[in-house]
């Protein structure tokens, strides 16, 4: 069934006849008798009976009339919604994000995004790669700022910039004073680890693991917040991103590993088969690209 098709069901339901609903929506009367034939096909009834030049509805085609203006209305209101979309003038965007992206660099992308949409609803979740690529994936995320996803998920990747990895240490550890801290360095201490499939903890594991050395020692944490907290208590030695170090708690310093260069590629992972160009999703991915790639 279409909506062409019942719109005209209501101009001859309206005006009484073909001929003067042909007139009225400005279409040759085969095109009304023919609009009529397919809805009537479309529905397995008949939906007018005719007596000379004038019709009259069936009990089928009452039924109709009674739900027709609700159908186009709502068909119209469908269609405005979808503009609203193209436009940014409606919608909702839902996005995913890496830690510490989603604190640090984020917000000040969204803010003039909203700024610029302020009718576009925006759901931000924040998790590790492996989880929010994976929902991109499938359409529950429309885009996503992490690492590398899995190359199984088909999903294309844009670096836009080079995390760090860090040591968050107490200035009164002995590794505090040191001036080239070394891998080796780390055997016997006690790491607090980023939470498992965390891309920052992969890349400091597959590093650690190469020189012999288990990086896992107990403690692990889903809050940068609460790591940085459980280093200034003296639990040990805090792994995390660079970007999430900042501000440094009270008598502690950060340090880098001399003999590795620990970084991670950060980046925007999008569905490209959904994405509409000049759509509000469009707009927040190119700012996101802009910013992150000028800031990093």
């Amino acid at each position: 069934m279409e909506f062409r098709h019942l719109q005209t069901f209501q101009a001859v339901a309206a005006e009484g006849s073909f001929l003067k609903a042909a007139a009225k929506l400005q279409y040759a009367q085969s095109t009304i008798t023919l609009h009529i034939q397919k809805l009537e096909e479309a529905l397995g009834v008949q939906l007018f009976l005719r007596k000379g030049r004038q019709t009259e509805l069936t009990v089928a085609g009452r039924t109709l009339q009674s739900h027709a203006d609700h159908l186009l209305y709502r068909a119209e209101q469908l269609q405005q919604a979808m503009t609203g979309v193209v436009t940014g003038e409606a919608g909702q965007l839902r996005i995913g994000s890496v830690e510490p992206v989603a604190s640090v660099q984020l917000p000040q992308v969204l803010v003039a995004f909203c700024r610029q949409y302020p009718k576009v609803r925006l759901t931000l979740e924040v998790g590790v790669t492996q989880a929010i690529s994976r929902k991109v994936a499938n359409g529950a995320l429309d885009l996503a700022l992490c690492s590398p996803p899995a190359a199984n998920l088909g999903l294309g990747f844009e670096p836009l910039f080079q995390d760090s990895i860090s040591l968050l240490l107490l200035k009164s550890h002995a590794l505090s004073k040191v001036k080239d801290i070394t891998v080796s360095d780390l055997a016997e201490e006690r790491l607090i680890l980023t939470e498992e499939h965390c891309p920052y903890r992969d890349v400091l594991e597959k590093a650690l693991l190469s020189k012999g050395i288990n990086p896992y020692s107990g403690i692990e944490s889903m809050s940068s917040g609460a790591l940085k907290q459980m280093v200034r208590y003296g639990l040990g030695i805090g792994v995390l991103p660079a970007g999430a170090i900042a501000p440094l708690p009270p008598d502690t310093v950060e340090r880098r590993l001399s003999d590795l260069d620990l970084k991670l590629s950060i980046g925007l992972i999008m569905n490209q088969q959904i994405t509409v160009v000049g759509s509000a999703l469009s707009s927040l991915a190119g700012s996101i690209q802009a910013h992150l790639s000028t800031t990093n």
